[in-house]
């Protein structure tokens, strides 16, 4: 279960198996139905999850109750809110599932213990989160700098599996367009 994520770490770190091993033994698995929420609005944040099959979305719900979606994690991706994780603050944002989804789980007590046993996986977890504010600020500097139908043209090319899987509203929103603006789009193209 767990042998994808072993490569990662490895490819990642120099690591021995022993300490692999207790690595990935601190781990849970966790299987979502689909629409299952990960975590929401308002609730603390105790895991962070490797995502082994699937696919969950992260999104914002204003006062309105309209959603914002700023991300989509796919396999073999690290999902959590790192602000409440850290901070332990309840979050300001929704984790879901849109597809079934089977995620390998790590507390936050398991994360501490493991920095304090295996030191280098604090390199390891570094490494994840820049991983993840690169993804960030690429999504922000093409939000800014580009229109939505270049924006609709950069997924097609460089996320084709959203494009086919992703529900229209849930695409709509992470472009920051309509569905019916999204419609137009897809049958310029």
């Amino acid at each position: 279960m767990t042998a994808t994520l072993r490569q990662i770490i490895k490819e990642s770190i120099s690591i021995s198996e022993e300490d692999l091993d207790f690595m990935t033994s601190l781990f849970e698995p966790l299987i979502l139905k689909k629409e299952t929420y990960f975590l929401e609005i308002g609730k603390w944040c105790n895991h962070v999850a490797f995502i082994k099959s699937g696919m969950m979305r992260i999104f914002y719900t204003n006062d309105k109750g309209d959603d914002t979606t700023c991300h989509f994690a796919l396999p073999n991706e690290f999902v959590t809110s790192l602000s409440s994780f850290t901070s332990q603050t309840p979050s300001t944002e929704n984790i879901q599932a849109i597809l079934p989804t089977e995620l390998l789980l790590i507390s936050k007590q398991n994360l501490e213990l493991l920095y304090q046993k295996i030191p280098v996986a604090q390199e390891f977890s570094r490494k994840v989160i820049e991983n993840s504010a690169m993804i960030m600020e690429k999504r922000f500097s093409l939000f800014l700098n580009n229109s939505a139908e270049e924006r609709y043209q950069h997924l097609l090319k460089n996320h084709p599996v959203l494009i086919q899987t992703v529900p229209l509203n849930y695409l709509a929103s992470y472009l920051g367009i309509s569905p019916q603006h999204l419609s137009r789009l897809r049958k310029n193209i």
